[in-house]
């Protein structure tokens, strides 16, 4: 089990931080930058010991309060406690999920509708509705993209994560790494770090994140190898510098397939220290899930996989809901080391047009077709008792 000692007493030392980043090209500027945001502005670097803060002056950091649903924002001495998402290694090539200590079968959606031009009273609203349906269907975590293919994506922030946590659902928060990006450019790495570190520091303690989305499928976007090395090394760079900030949720990779795993596994299991926190997802829509499933524990990269994205062809299994509860069963029947999935997509009215054809949903919430009943039908049978959801107000 990762990060127990981390999350009780993290090390924030200035020789911690070199030791916790031996790949960085480390300048005065980068280091000055984690510390800040980890203990307050640094006066010297050499001038003491760097004393704890206090929970005021933690919050008086924070870009902006996170509300409540009805009482108001959070005081400093009601904060709540963050969750934290641990993945527990058995030993045997098995895997558990846990969410503040208790074991989940990660039940996803990615949750794709473009509210960011209502008002705040609307977005609101449409959040009560969605996570209302979700949650009642067992669905217990959504995942995002802050943009993707070219196409801008719904930026989730403390509103749509406040929702998320009323109905019980987990967030993977994604943070955009562009595929045609020069990542052996310091200037625009390092521009990249500091958005990384800010967002962290935002969101870390929200009682509803979960785990750290930081890419998706960008190693399709670069046909060279050379360009792919230095995104995979720097991947790892900004990794290390999310983790240090928030040890207490996994930060997860997400690409196409298994097109790439092989080159991963070389560069993650060559660089020390371990990463067990550091996880990979898949997005799939062939029928090739039950061979990668199946493939996976030989790729050697030791660690779960989730299915981050899965959708069903109508040919698969005769029409799309038998299809898309194919691909489900073929997920859980991995329970060892596959942690669970989520089906692209909610809606039908997101930002690429492929979402006309992969949503599952109308904009009224209401469902294209027979796929969303039928899997709702089944992930209620998992992890134990259904959900007590609240009522829609």
């Amino acid at each position: 089990m990762y990060g127990q000692n981390e999350r009780n007493s993290p090390d924030l030392s200035l020789a911690h931080l070199v030791g916790r980043l031996p790949l960085w090209r480390l300048t005065l500027a980068t280091l000055a930058l984690v510390i800040t945001l980890s203990t307050g502005p640094v006066t010297g670097l050499a001038e003491g010991p760097l004393e704890p803060r206090s929970s005021e002056a933690c919050l008086a950091t924070t870009p902006g309060p996170v509300t409540g649903l009805a009482e108001g924002p959070w005081e400093p001495d009601e904060l709540p406690i963050p969750n934290t998402t641990i993945i527990e290694d058995m030993g045997d090539g098995s895997f558990r999920y846990l969410v503040s200590g208790q074991p989940q079968v990660f039940i996803g959606m990615g949750y794709n509708p473009i509210y960011r031009y209502l008002s705040d009273e609307e977005r609101a609203a449409s959040y009560d509705r969605d996570f209302r349906i979700l949650c009642q269907a067992g669905v217990n975590h959504i995942i995002g993209w802050d943009a993707d293919k070219g196409y801008e994506q719904d930026k989730f922030d403390e509103l749509t994560l406040d929702y998320a946590n009323k109905y019980g659902i987990g967030v993977v928060m994604p943070f955009y790494l562009p595929g045609d990006g020069d990542y052996r450019d310091e200037a625009f790495t390092l521009d990249l770090l500091e958005q990384a570190a800010a967002k962290v520091m935002r969101f870390k303690d929200h009682p509803a994140l979960r785990m750290w989305g930081v890419g998706n499928e960008v190693l399709m976007e670069m046909p060279a190898a050379e360009d792919r090395e230095a995104f995979g090394l720097f991947y790892l760079q900004l990794a290390d510098l999310i983790h240090i900030l928030d040890p207490n949720h996994p930060v997860i990779y997400r690409e196409a397939e298994d097109y790439f795993v092989s080159e991963i596994s070389v560069l993650w299991q060559g660089d020390a220290p371990e990463r067990p926190w550091l996880l990979y997802g898949m997005n799939i829509y062939s029928d090739n899930l039950e061979r990668i499933l199946l493939d996976w524990p030989t790729y050697g990269l030791n660690r779960p996989l989730l299915i981050t994205e899965f959708g069903a062809e109508p040919d698969f299994h005769g029409d799309r809901a038998a299809g898309y509860l194919a691909m489900w069963w073929t997920i859980r029947g991995y329970p060892s080391y596959v942690l669970g999935g989520a089906p692209y997509a909610w809606t039908v009215e997101g930002p690429e047009p492929t979402d006309l054809k992969w949503g599952l949903m109308y904009g009224d919430g209401q469902p294209v077709d027979d796929t969303f009943p039928l899997l709702k039908k089944f992930w209620r049978l998992e992890n134990g008792e259904p959900r007590s959801c609240p009522a829609w107000q």
